[in-house]
């Protein structure tokens, strides 16, 4: 009677249980999947840290294509010029005083 009464309730909730089960199993991976909304948070998080820093990588790009137009051989801006000489040959004019600081860190080369 036992047994008759289990397989009568495993037939009746088969289906069910079955549904419940895949249901379960895609929403899980939804959320913590490979391509889940947990992994999406992640990425849009490094995207913006992403741009953040190109952002600064074209300011100091555009920085450094003002100096190099100012040095090319037509049209050298005297101030750059100087400012070279002192840095590379190490000339100064007499009463100048060099103040020398620790070269900072850059991402670029």
């Amino acid at each position: 009677m036992l047994l008759r009464d289990l397989r009568r309730r495993a037939r009746k909730y088969s289906f069910q249980s079955l549904t419940l089960c895949l249901v379960l199993y895609f929403l899980f991976h939804l959320i913590q999947g490979a391509r889940g909304i947990v992994t999406l948070r992640s990425l849009e998080t490094a995207l913006e840290t992403s741009k953040k820093n190109l952002t600064t990588l074209k300011g100091k790009h555009a920085q450094l294509g003002h100096r190099v137009s100012l040095m090319k051989p037509g049209a050298v801006c005297p101030d750059i010029l100087e400012e070279q000489v002192k840095s590379v040959l190490g000339y100064t004019r007499k009463g100048e005083k060099i103040v020398v600081q620790p070269k900072k860190k850059t991402l670029l080369p």
